[in-house]
């Protein structure tokens, strides 16, 4: 053959076989957290365990190849898979980083967050995985030459190539059925790991939530509500509802804990309830779920959307309510009530170009509560509190009491130890925002009987089980995500107003509770008499006369 012959060979690789290169990519590289958990899995041992392994990785490759198979077509499989790799090395940070589960709630978290709080997540250790495992996989994609063949035969090979996926996945389940059924029943957060099926999985999930429907129409409740007789009679009720943010009870000192995170609120002496459960592991679910009456057990988006909530039956009643927030919004809890947010009111201290501290939620009252008029009313201070990763933005710098703290949103660059005293600082600042609260309302109980409540709307993880932050699936979500501070403080205006027992409430303190009782709770210490009242419910219930 002369130097001049030029070659005819066909040039570049197959779809097939740039989907199969992609399937066990991501496979390997992209779920590290899917094999860390399956590994510390109760594995059989020796020879089995190996095979076990094995079969394992034919499942997920196969799998993978099963799914990217939909987009290996000329002009779309490129575009797809760079999409794919771009978004996969966005969830093996979060997954290897914080201990994170990918699922359609985690999507929604990252898809509702403010680009002041989307801006705290951005750092160097972000920037090398999607670097290492995004654009530079990307660009070496861009380059590959692929050929696809005609139609009719890319299509027969398509077909040919998902059943040879779906085989392998039999082949390798088969004897391994045992271990494998064993596995998904006892740990079924690894379905949330093995990426990119957790990826479509989540956008699926969220899609199907987030598709506009009929127009909501929603369901009256509680229109009957009406105030008890002692409204009209004495000073007018004023009730403060402080949501907080994933503040965990065992970090409150009031709770036992030995750190002394909560001096000022020591010497207030409130009635602290330590064993409180949350109806969610994520603000998107819990806020909404708290102030409705359907319960955990019955919860569900659509149907807290479709309904009334505690808020608009306090409304029913004659009461005024406002929602005033230095968070992400209400998520539709006051939707029909006045809200405000701190960050669209004028530049006041302490708010700076990264945001307000809760601070500003106790000036902003002050200044509500200076405005002439004593009606009956109820404010929900919706606070920023202990929001991760950046809890270093979330407290003055003469709250950093516990000290070395990690002053990084990767939270995996900093110590355990780092980490705590970091958090600890955003619940000291809680606990003075609090004190000062309370001391405000200490100062209208000339004029009004003020009453204070402060529950969070879910914990949070600082490196517990190798997990950070919140967000966990409920049913898989450890203790520290879950069990939440809840604290009542009544003026003595109050108490007899409503004719309260402090000794009963006391009492009362250490019974096991829910976000499921704060409906009922509230509509029973404003005396707002209702027929959607349980006081089953009601956790202060014989409390104080009906």
């Amino acid at each position: 053959m002369s130097d001049s012959t030029v070659s005819t060979a066909p040039r570049g690789i197959g779809a097939n076989s740039l989907t199969a290169l992609a399937a066990a990519l991501l496979a390997l590289a992209y779920s590290a957290s899917f094999w860390r958990q399956l590994l510390a899995a109760d594995l059989p041992g020796g020879l089995r365990g190996a095979l076990f392994l094995l079969a394992a990785f034919a499942v997920v490759f196969a799998f993978n190849g099963l799914l990217l198979s939909f987009v290996a077509w000329r002009g779309l499989q490129k575009p797809a898979l760079a999409l794919v790799l771009l978004l996969s090395a966005g969830a093996a940070y979060f997954m290897d980083g914080y201990g994170a589960v990918i699922d359609r709630h985690a999507l929604q978290s990252v898809l509702e967050t403010d680009l002041r709080e989307g801006s705290e997540w951005l750092s160097w250790s972000m920037a090398g995985y999607l670097l290492v495992l995004g654009v530079l996989p990307v660009l070496a994609l861009v380059k590959l030459p692929v050929r696809y063949r005609p139609w009719p035969r890319e299509l027969a090979g398509r077909a040919g190539f998902m059943i040879a996926m779906l085989a392998v996945m039999g082949l390798a389940v088969l004897p391994f059925s045992r271990e494998f059924s064993s596995t998904a029943r006892n740990h079924a957060q690894l379905r949330h790991l093995a990426t990119p099926a957790n990826l479509f999985n989540a956008v699926r999930g969220y899609v199907k939530h987030a598709a506009p429907g009929a127009p909501v129409v929603v369901e009256p409740l509680g229109t009957d509500a009406h105030g008890g007789s002692r409204y009209g009679v004495r000073k007018p009720v004023l009730l403060v509802i402080v949501v907080g943010e994933s503040a965990r009870a065992d970090s409150f000192s009031l709770a036992g804990y030995p750190r002394q995170t909560n001096p000022e609120l020591a010497k207030i002496a409130p009635v602290f309830f330590p064993n409180v459960s949350s109806c969610g592991t994520n603000t998107a679910t819990s806020l909404p779920c708290m102030f409705s009456d359907l319960g955990r057990a019955r919860y569900e988006e659509a149907a807290a959307r479709g309904r009334e909530n505690l808020l608009d039956v306090i409304a029913h009643a004659g009461l005024q309510v406002e929602w005033e927030d230095n968070n992400t919004g209400s998520k539709g809890v006051a939707a029909r009530q006045r809200e405000e947010s701190m960050a669209k009111l004028p530049a006041a201290p302490p708010c700076d170009a990264d945001g307000c501290l809760d601070e500003r939620l106790v000036e902003h009252l002050r200044d509500e509560l200076s405005v002439p008029g004593n009606g009956d009313k109820v404010f929900v201070l919706h606070q920023l509190g202990s929001h991760g990763p950046a809890y270093f933005k979330r407290y003055p710098p003469q709250f950093e009491r516990f000290t070395p703290t990690c002053r990084s949103v990767a939270l995996q660059d900093c110590t355990t130890e780092e980490i705590r005293n970091s958090y600890d600082n955003t619940i000291l600042y809680t606990d003075h925002v609090l004190a000062a609260l309370i001391r405000l309302l200490e100062h209208e109980a000339g004029d009004r009987a003020p009453a204070l409540l402060y529950l969070s709307d879910h914990g949070e993880s600082t490196g517990e089980h190798g997990l950070y932050l919140h967000g966990a699936p409920y049913a898989l979500a450890p203790g520290e995500q879950t069990q939440v501070p809840m604290l009542l403080w009544t003026s003595p205006a109050f108490q007899r107003w409503r004719g309260l027992d402090t000794g009963c409430v006391q009492a009362r303190r250490s019974d096991p509770l829910s976000h499921d009782h704060l409906f009922h709770t509230m509509l029973g210490l404003l005396d707002l008499q209702t027929t959607v009242y349980e006081p089953k419910l009601d956790a202060l219930a014989g409390c104080a006369p009906a």
